[in-house]
């Protein structure tokens, strides 16, 4: 139900966000000649038209004093005692939508669905109709259950989508490619900077979390339906729909210890960027589960336990191509037969061999993901 926190109107203290929730309210109600009481689109400042509104919409309805009835004239005095006046706190103020008051139970009671479900954030103006409880606890449900996230940080993000909709009303889903990503998932990625088993993704502890369905209240009435995000309404209004994120983060950030990045704004993550160095911590796990060990970007002794060399970067040594010259395969051969590999004798098939042998250093620390640890920097 549509609800302010302040008074609108004559006197009010008519704060955006309930100016907002009043003037759609106005804006989608009907007179009795089926015309809206507010002309204008709604917007979040109170004027002219919203008062003329208010006033309107309480004189059909009778939630304020009409003018004093005048004296009778000639005739016989009445009998019996004269009728009790109506107690003033019976009626309200006109051009006043007070917290409780007559006026705003009225507009509540005229709004049939889906505006009903009318709502709108503190501080903000964009007024939206909320999501249904069940969806929020399916998607809490989906999450709490995801084998495929860290266990701890799949509890955090469950708990942000309760919170978020117990106090705003508003749906957060995960998309489908929004959760674990394998290696070559994430080798696939073009909207990113990590690569193939640089990703928080990659471990469970990442997610791309955000409104399912979001339904928001156009200036002149009309209701819109985001399909996905906030797309529609960050093409109309770019600043709200970067609150409604703001307002997400305010939950995430502040109340749960979840982290996001800075350039994308879908993405929650369970630790700060700045506490973890994604290369290291790829390095670790490849020599904990590999047969190799390994430093960051990138280098292997290639599983003969002394040099190490630079084989190339994640995308690299995943898509097949790992820098490897003629000298590194002679000596991994020689270690292999126990017997002298010259360069000359290293075909291409054998550089190729090579380049398997690193990627599949991946393919091993992705079936081990949960292994992961983070390293600091």
């Amino acid at each position: 139900m549509p609800d302010i926190k302040d008074s609108v109107g004559v006197g009010g203290g008519n704060r955006g966000h309930d100016v907002a929730l009043v003037q759609a309210m106005l804006k989608v109600i009907k007179n009795a000649k089926g015309v809206a009481y507010l002309p204008s689109n709604y917007d979040g400042a109170y004027g002219k038209d919203t008062k003329t509104a208010i006033i309107a919409f309480q004189t059909d309805h009778k939630l304020i004093a009409g003018p004093p009835a005048p004296p009778a004239k000639g005739g016989p005095p009445a009998k019996g005692p004269a009728p009790a006046p109506i107690p003033a706190v019976a009626l309200d103020k006109e051009g006043l939508v007070t917290k409780d008051g007559l006026t705003i139970k009225q507009l509540n009671k005229q709004l049939a669905a889906p505006y009903d479900g009318m709502r709108v954030i503190e501080g903000m103006k964009t007024v939206y109709i909320a999501g249904d409880a069940a969806g929020a606890k399916t998607s809490g449900h989906n999450i709490t259950t995801d084998p495929q996230l860290d266990a701890t940080f799949r509890a955090r993000d469950a708990k942000l989508v309760r919170i978020i909709f117990e106090r705003h009303g508003i749906v957060l889903w995960l998309t489908p490619t929004g959760h674990r990503r394998t290696v070559a998932e994430q080798a696939a990625e073009v909207h990113t900077k990590a690569g193939p088993g640089e990703s928080n993704h990659n471990f469970g502890r990442a997610v791309d979390i955000g409104f399912k369905g979001f339904q928001w209240v156009r200036g002149d009435g009309t209701i819109k339906k985001d399909a996905d995000w906030l797309n529609a309404l960050e093409a109309a209004k770019p600043a709200q729909a970067n609150a409604f994120w703001d307002a997400r983060d305010a939950i995430a950030l502040k109340e749960i210890g979840l982290f996001r990045l800075q350039f994308e704004r879908v993405h929650l993550q369970a630790h700060d960027d700045a506490t973890v160095s994604m290369v290291k911590s790829l390095a670790a796990l490849l020599t904990a589960v590999g047969t190799m060990k390994w430093e960051p970007r990138y280098k292997s002794d290639l599983g003969l336990g002394k040099t190490l060399y630079d084989v190339g970067t994640a995308k690299t040594i995943w898509a097949g191509n790992a820098t490897v010259t003629k000298a590194m395969v002679a000596e991994v051969l020689s270690k292999k037969t126990a017997k002298t590999v010259a360069e000359k004798d290293v075909k291409e098939s054998d550089l190729k061999d090579l380049r398997t042998l690193l990627k599949k250093e991946f393919e091993t620390a992705d079936a081990n993901w949960q292994k992961w640890t983070p390293i600091a920097p």
